[in-house]
């Protein structure tokens, strides 16, 4: 089994995306938008990176650039995302769960969360099943607890083109 980073190296490529959100009723609801990325390699694959995709939150478009890495040293993946609404540089850090394909990072220890209107940080936590060679679904769940408790918001399922 690959180890690392390489355990991404899956995700290069481009993909066609059919994303939701969370519907009032609890429901997944269709969105529009992103409806495809395209993932490369940087550094000879030491990263791994998603320079423009926007997202459909409530009326506005939001453009993220997404890049991952793993620190061998730590032995912790982290997903660095920055987006052009809040101007915020996230940093989520997590690993695979163990004996699954599914990774999940959050940002509950690196403490990089957008703040509510009240001040209180509002955590994200990100699962991504890998469920084929050609495809994999990012599940971006919230928190405002500190993590004790997690709402799923969004989901995004992706397929190679």
């Amino acid at each position: 089994m690959a180890t690392g980073i390489e355990r991404l190296h899956f995700m290069v490529g481009e993909w066609d995306i059919k994303a939701y959100s969370l519907g009032e009723q609890g429901e997944w609801v269709d969105s529009p938008l992103p409806n495809w990325t395209k993932i490369e390699p940087l550094f000879d694959g030491a990263f791994l990176q998603e320079q423009v995709v926007p997202m459909q939150i409530g009326a506005n478009t939001v453009r993220f650039f997404i890049m991952w890495s793993y620190d061998k040293y730590r032995q912790v993946y982290r997903m660095l995302a920055c987006d052009d609404h809040d101007g915020l540089m996230d940093i989520l850090e997590g690993n695979f769960e163990a004996g699954s394909d599914t990774m999940v990072v959050s940002n509950v220890s690196t403490n990089t969360a957008v703040l509510d209107a009240d001040g209180k940080p509002v955590h994200l936590r990100l699962s991504s099943t890998k469920t084929s060679a050609d495809s994999f679904t990012d599940e971006m769940s919230e928190s405002l607890d500190g993590g004790q408790s997690w709402l799923p918001v969004y989901r995004a399922e992706h397929t190679r083109k």
